[in-house]
């Protein structure tokens, strides 16, 4: 927050409150003593301690408090006057008066904010109290050291100096913006507004602000005149560096130094200081010759308004010191911006990527600048200036294309980082991007730049050399980053004079456009509008050489700078000059001594010093004295360094800056501090960066680039080579998936010992609680079978696993809890109360309780072992080609991914009432949201609609798919009691896990009150708690989360075990005579429907008998299982039982995959979102795309919405249909079938045989938000009774608000669609129907939950659903198929198939899975999930599918080709022309080149050689001719 003014009576400052990151905030210590370093006169370091006291102990006797309270009041009542009146005066004047253009764009270049304007009151008044004590006789050792030490307690410095609110710096991932709190004990070192910092004590002509003279008091020549007189016209061309070396040098003096000069403001609007019309003290112009054609018609002057100034720590007296508008720091931000709302006015807040101009085939360019009164653009309207972190962006074209170069990188990173960790949110996507981006920055200034600026030998002795590996440990918190003066104001600023005078585009070919001289392209951002111009630049400063360091500089910089419309040029070098005097920068012989080197003694001994080319005469006539050459004059003349471009002079100045910047960030890429820190594998990858690759992957087209960027191409070891080189390394992103250090709330182990115990005692009291409620409500009361209830409860049955699990969960939840309110805890153990939900949300789960206080658990009590149905075993076995039943082990790295019983993942943070437990149940509005059933009512209600295109078969396997990824268990009373949530008031009088469905007055079906009077509600269980840590509430999924046909074989080895047969590999089964291979009988389902007459069965997903379609794929599925096994079994009749059956598996699971990637998902998202989302299986070859660090886990979006899109598709009835698609018996009605068997057992109508049939010859519903009545008013009703049923969709809306699911709105961003901000905005994704009936009950577009809201979009063009569905649905199965180690496609050595068996499982089609395991299906469709037609998906015979040859699957020691048996390892010659080798992947066989047809016939028969094509085709002239003589 910035400092306000309020202009009363003279100016009064009233500081803001620092924000925790410490971002635009001018902050500042009050300390007993000031330390050179924090004047930033590191120059006096070499004075001792006790050389100090005593200068200060002198200053005391000199100068007393009444003298400083009345030097202040003088300053202060002088400085009101200049702010008030003087600046309010000459600012009304000047505006109404033209300013040569030259002036407002200079003026733009160097501009200053209202905040810095602000500091520089206080800084004034400090410099002239300072100069008035000065005079009283002060030496200039005194003014520097001393008067900065006197007390400003009682003046008028102490009310108007901004006050220090920073109090703590806490060690962040991600630097501030502005610099702040880089240095945790000097938090301002380095930041912006914070004076510069000088190697030496300033030259200032009266000790204290005065612009530096002469030597010996006489006056500098102007500033003009040594330009015109000592700088010369352009060298020749260097022959080794190229152009780009330049801009870079302008990129990176942008990121560390930006000075602003003095203006005049009016609010906000600020203009130059017309300094050769007016006596403002901050002017300091500079004059001319009488001939000087540039100045002749403005009074010979060339206007200078001097630098900002800024305060220094508590406003001290002292020096003049300049501030910096930048940050000292290597951090980007010439990209980003130099404090927090630039910042944000650069970004997109999306994906992290900054904002950017898109243009129609090519890459982004920077956005527009919204306000540039100083753009050249010829098209200001169509071609606007860009914006971005620097006022020198649109100087000049070549820059502007660096500045593009990055944005492009910044967005090309993000949106890898975003590929990589889909899960990371915009803000960490864009300060990962940034960390990467400044790293880099760093690595190419310091590895490629700095080398040739000063030497590769000298790069250690000025302390600027990398490390090769490993990190860096040379920071040094002492060391103060801020920007040198001498650097800013003049060394750094030497790249000008390495610029030609003009600048040509190249294309591929080399050819090169008419020059255009720089100065006609200053501020002229239109070539990078145009097509290839860019890239024309770019092959510019890659191909063409700059100039020859030395004291020139191009006349467009000279005489032509600035130089628009009227004439106005300014003279860029006299200014440079100019800038150094202003801020008593000493002169360059002073430099010579500071540095070490030759001092010398008068003009002759410069000779050897100087180039050949500098007139000794020239400096004689100018300057007085040799003492008197200006730093910047000096530096340019020397004579380079040996392996450098610039002079001793200048490297030594250069060297200080670059090691200070180094070594005074403590965010510096190759620092090992965390969590600041990149990993050993990050740095690896930082250091592959090269200023050539960042072209490459940036350019649109730059076609070749030379590895050494920074040097002109040649034939030998520069040559330009291909972007796509393996020569230029690209920087692997892999590296960051999800390797961040987390950060971590300041929770000790005592504490967390003690809230545990608390959450213990609590889930205790909860527990006896609850249990007392449900014994009393179920006295006298009779279990009630074959309800609604009961059937929920146990179709959703949480298993043994889950419940031991959720006991866990329920402590750590009721932990959190105690921690969140600190209830029991001292004061100083309860969080801090800054942090907010959403903070927490994040921060809580990542602390890890066992790495705390260890095996935790002991905490809880006894616990059931589970190791036998669920073994953990480590380390993994990475040599198995089979899978755990438990997903265990998949990931090798991380062996829980996807694993049972594991918490479901979320896509977005979640939105529970409290943030972390309760329901979401508010609208936006803050009034309740509706009832489920009233939203299902109005949204969801029944409509006849059958799809035209796709059978029911479609619903019924995506309810098979549903079910091997996903099953989240209801919440249980104690002793695993099934709890009945029917009473409106059950939360309070039963158990706070009932979250009961209210039903409205005027619901259509269900009375809203019971016979008695009482209210009625739809019972509603909330789902078993599953999370794992500390945090918001979190659900379990009971599956592994891999498409591993767990619905056959289950998710646990017991489970697996109970459903073996144990006897080559098969499943057990019943056989009903009718149906000899029924699923096996068993008690699995716990509210059987059909005992005892027809029993229910048993299988690997507890919910085979919910509904008899489901029931009849679970049979397919144990048959074709078993055919499988009974293959295999023949093939190899000694495979163990073991290896029969764990093959079978394997094989089953991958056909699985293929039908579900090949045929099912296609229909479902359109060819579009499975292209975007790479989920179409390879026809050919291995799947490549397998990441280690993927999780897999089910998505609660999945879980509790998007995977329930299915229900739309269901039918009232199931029509039951002959082999001919003609329906025979009644069908079933699905209202009075849920966990009832019978009509598997009707032999007459059909049993399985016919509902299959029926699944195949029958549409679905059609797609879209209705859904039948068998599943919203009655389903799982009880037989015989009325209003006993549930609603299916107002299940799944208050299951996604049970489990904190974001509404929809907040989920279109995430998928790419643009956020909602009214009803009227669905209408890209909605019709109006929908629109309207969301409208009729929710208050807010905000409140729409997921569900209802995915189910009301229009499907996608080609696609079975809408948008955000398709979206949800991508993102989930993109993952299983990405994070399955076991993938079938994939190319690991050792669960790969080899490539003869992935062919034959390419082979599968869902149509032969079930007509090979049924006894109707002997003509059936190709795909099974698209209607029977006359044409393309007519019915065809089962025996014309494709089929899987199983004897690719033969374990021998040999192989057997053309009935020839082939020992392993072996080749032989089967046919004439074929030779075949034996290896263990099977036969290779490869045709031979045939040298002598001849020769064949002596080996072979003629009729063998006949019947071999590859004999004939290379031999038929041969074979003619015998047959002629034949």
């Amino acid at each position: 927050m910035k400092i306000l003014i309020l202009f009363l009576c003279g100016l009064f400052f009233v500081h803001g409150t620092v924000s925790d990151n410490h971002d635009d905030n001018h902050a500042r210590f009050k300390r007993n003593f000031i330390d050179p370093d924090d004047l930033g006169l590191a120059g006096l370091t070499s004075l001792s301690s006790t050389q100090k006291d005593s200068i200060v102990r002198e200053v005391y006797k000199s100068i007393d408090q009444s003298d400083i309270i009345i030097a202040a009041n003088n300053a202060k009542a002088s400085l009101d006057e200049l702010f008030n009146r003087t600046e309010s005066n000459l600012y009304r004047d000047s505006k109404s008066k033209a300013q040569a253009t030259s002036s407002i764009v200079w003026g733009e270049f160097s501009s200053i904010d209202k905040y810095a304007k602000e500091l520089s009151y206080p800084a004034l008044i400090s410099i002239s109290a300072t100069q008035q004590l000065r005079r009283s006789g002060l030496t200039d050792e005194q003014a520097v050291v001393g008067l900065p030490q006197m007390s400003l307690d009682e003046s008028i410095l102490k009310s108007v100096c901004p006050v220090n609110t920073i109090i703590d710096c806490i060690p962040g991932k991600y630097r501030t913006y502005s610099g702040h709190c880089n240095n945790v004990n000097k938090p301002l070192w380095g930041a912006i507004y914070e004076p510069m910092q000088r190697l030496q004590v300033p030259d200032y002509s009266d000790g204290v602000s005065q612009p530096r003279g002469g030597n010996k008091g006489n006056r500098l020549p102007s500033a003009r005149i040594a330009s015109r007189y000592l700088f010369s016209e352009s060298r020749p061309d260097h022959v080794i560096c190229s152009q780009i070396i330049a801009h870079w040098a302008q990129f990176v003096y942008e990121d560390i130094a930006q000075i602003g000069t003095q203006q005049l403001f009016s609010g906000q609007d600020s203009i130059p200081i017309p300094c050769c019309s007016s006596t403002h003290p901050e002017c300091y112009n500079i004059g001319t010759d009488n001939d000087d054609t540039l100045f002749v018609n403005r009074n010979l002057c060339m206007p200078y308004s001097r630098s900002f100034v800024a305060p220094r720590e508590n406003c001290s007296l002292g020096v003049r010191e300049q501030g910096n508008m930048a940050t000292s720091f290597m951090d980007g931000s010439q990209i980003y911006g130099h404090d927090k709302e630039q910042a944000t006015n650069l970004r997109a807040f999306q994906n992290g990527l900054l904002k950017h101009r898109p243009i129609s085939n090519r890459l982004e360019l920077l956005p527009p600048l919204i306000s540039n009164k100083s753009c050249n653009s010829p098209n200001p309207i169509q071609q606007p200036c860009f914006a971005s972190g620097s006022s020198w962006t649109n100087m000049l074209p070549p820059g502007l294309a660096l500045h593009t170069l990055w944005l492009r990188q910044h967005n090309r990173l993000a949106k890898q980082l975003k590929r990589f960790n889909p899960h990371w949110d915009d803000e960490r996507l864009f300060q990962e991007s940034r960390r990467i981006v400044i790293a880099q920055l760093q690595h190419i200034t310091y590895n490629e730049f700095l080398p040739i600026i000063i030497g590769r030998e000298h790069l250690r002795s000025f302390g600027v050399h990398l490390q090769h590996h490993s990190f860096d440990s040379d920071y040094n918190i002492e060391t103060n980053p801020s920007v040198l003066n001498e650097y800013a104001a003049g060394v750094g600023l030497f790249f000008f004079t390495l610029l030609p005078d003009s600048l040509v585009l190249t294309d591929k070919s080399g050819s090169q456009t008419i020059p255009r001289h720089y100065g006609t392209i200053i501020n002229d951002p239109s070539h990078l509008y145009h097509k290839g111009r860019m890239d024309g630049i770019i092959r510019t400063l890659l191909q063409q050489p700059i100039r020859k360091p030395g004291l020139h500089m191009s006349k467009e910089f000279r005489d032509k700078f600035l130089k628009f419309s009227d004439d106005n040029a300014i003279d860029l070098a006299a200014l440079i000059i100019q800038m150094g005097r202003d801020h008593g920068i000493s002169g360059y012989i002073t430099w010579r001594k500071y540095c070490g080197l030759s001092k010398p003694q008068n003009m002759g001994e410069l000779r050897p010093l100087f180039l050949d080319t500098v007139s000794l005469d020239d400096f004689s006539q100018l300057y007085s004295s040799v003492d008197d050459i200006d730093l910047f004059v000096g530096g340019l003349a020397e004579r380079p360094l040996r392996g450098a471009l610039v002079g001793p002079t200048f490297a030594c100045i250069i060297g200080k800056q670059f090691e200070k910047t180094r070594r005074g960030d403590r965010f510096w890429y190759e620092n090992f501090f965390q969590p600041s820190a990149f990993t050993e594998e990050q740095l690896g990858e930082i250091r592959k960066t090269s200023l050539a690759e960042i072209i490459c992957s940036n350019s649109d087209d730059v076609g070749q680039v030379q590895p050494n960027v920074f040097q002109v191409p040649d034939k030998y070891g520069n040559c330009p080579m291909d972007c796509n080189t393996t020569v230029i390394d690209k920087v692997d992103l892999k590296s960051w998936v999800d390797q961040e250090p987390k950060l971590r709330l300041p929770i000790t182990k005592k504490t967390l010992e003690k809230a545990l115990k608390l959450g213990l005692e609590q889930y205790r009291r909860l527990e006896a609680a609850e249990s007392g409620r449900i014994n009393q409500a179920n006295a006298g009361q009779p279990r009630e079978i074959n309800s609604a209830v009961s059937a929920h409860a146990a179709l959703m049955a949480p298993k043994r696993e889950s419940l031991d699990l959720a006991r866990t969960a329920a402590i750590l939840r009721e932990t959190t809890k105690v921690l969140l309110r600190g209830e029991g805890l001292d004061q100083s153990e309860r969080l801090p109360s800054e942090l907010d939900i959403s903070t927490l949300q994040r921060l809580l789960p990542e602390v890890e309780v066992s790495k705390i206080i260890g095996n935790y658990t002991a905490f809880l009590g006894p616990h059931a072992n589970n190791r036998e149905c669920l073994p953990q075993p480590l380390p993994c076995d990475h040599t198995t080609k089979y899978r755990t039943m438990s997903g265990w082990c998949n990931n090798l790295k991380f062996p829980h991914y996807g694993n049972a019983f594991a918490p479901l993942r979320r896509l977005l943070d979640p939105s529970y009432d409290d943030g972390f437990d309760s329901p979401r149940t508010r609208s936006r509005t803050g009034r309740l949201l509706p009832s489920a059933r009233r939203v299902s009512n109005a949204v969801h209600g029944d409509e006849p609609i059958f799809h035209v295109k796709f059978s029911h078969m479609l619903m019924q396997l995506g309810q098979i798919i549903d079910h091997d990824m996903t099953h989240s268990p209801i919440a249980r009373g104690p002793n695993n009691t099934i709890l009945n949530c029917s009473r409106c008031d059950s939360y309070e009088t039963l158990s706070i896990h009932c979250f009961p469905i209210t039903i409205d007055a005027n619901d259509p079906f269900f009375p809203h009150l019971h016979n008695d009077g009482t209210p009625r509600c739809m019972p509603f269980a909330r789902s078993l708690l599953g999370q794992v840590t500390l945090g918001y509430r979190n659900q379990i999924n009971q599956l592994t989360s891999f498409l591993d046909a767990s619905y056959v074989y289950g998710s646990t080895e017991c489970e697996s075990n109970a459903l073996r047969l144990f006897n080559k590999g098969k499943m057990n089964f019943t056989n009903l005579g009718y149906n000899k291979e029924a699923l096996p009988q068993g008690p699995q389902e716990r509210d059987c429907r059909s005992i005892p007459k027809h029993p229910c069965f048993a299988a690997g997903d507890d919910r085979n008998n919910e509904q008899p379609g489901i029931t009849v794929l679970h049979t397919i599925f144990l048959r074709e299982h078993n055919r499988i096994a009974t293959s295999l079994h023949k093939i190899n009749n000694f495979w163990s039982d073991e290896q029969l059956f764990q093959e079978t598996r394997r094989i089953m699971s991958a056909k699985m995959q293929h039908v579900i990637y090949s045929e099912w998902l296609p229909v479902v998202l359109g060819c579009e979102t499975m292209a975007r989302y790479d989920l179409t299986p390879k026809k050919i070859g291995y799947y490549e795309g397998y990441d280690e660090h993927c999780d897999a886990s089910i998505s609660q979006e999945i879980s509790t919405a998007a995977f329930r899109f299915g229900h739309t598709l269901i039918r009232n009835h199931f029509p039951r249909m002959d082999s001919l698609y003609k329906k025979t018996s009644a069908p079933i009605d699905l209202k009075i079938s849920f966990s009832n068997t019978s009509a598997i057992y009707d032999e007459a109508g059909g049993h399985l045989e016919s509902m299959l049939m029926g699944l195949l010859g029958a549409a679905g519903m059609d797609y879209d938000r209705h859904i039948v009545d068998a599943v919203r008013n009655h389903l799982f009703q009880k037989p015989g009774g009325p209003f006993t049923g549930l609603d299916l969709p107002a299940i799944n809306i208050q299951r996604g608000r049970d489990h904190g699911i974001q509404p929809y709105n907040s989920y279109r961003d995430m998928c790419g669609l643009p956020k909602a901000h009214s009803f009227a905005d669905l209408l890209d994704t909605m019709d109006e129907s929908a629109i309207k009936a969301l409208q009729s009950v929710y208050p807010h577009v905000d409140d729409i939950d997921l569900f209802p809201g995915i189910m009301s979009e229009r499907p996608l063009k080609g696609a079975l659903v809408g948008p955000m569905l398709a979206c949800l649905i991508a993102e989930q199965m993109q993952r299983l198929k990405r994070c399955d180690r076991f993938y079938y496609e994939n190319n690991n050595p050792a669960t790969r198939f080899m490539p003869s068996q992935l062919a034959e499982i390419r082979k599968t089609t869902f149509s032969k899975i079930l007509c090979e395991n049924s006894q109707y299906a002997h003509r059936i469709q190709p795909n099974a999930f698209l209607m029977p037609d006359e044409l393309t998906n007519a019915p065809m015979r089962c025996s014309e599918l494709p089929d899987t040859d199983y004897y690719e699957w033969i374990d021998r020691q040999f192989c057997v080709v053309n009935s020839r048996v082939i020992n392993l390892g072996k080749t032989k010659r089967i046919t004439p022309c074929i030779t075949c080798t034996c290896t263990a992947e099977g036969a290779q066989c490869h045709s031979i080149v045939i040298d002598s047809c001849e020769d064949l016939t002596r080996d072979y028969l003629f009729s063998e050689i006949q019947k071999d094509t590859v004999c004939v085709i290379q031999c038929s002239s041969m074979l003619r001719n015998r047959n002629g003589r034949l």
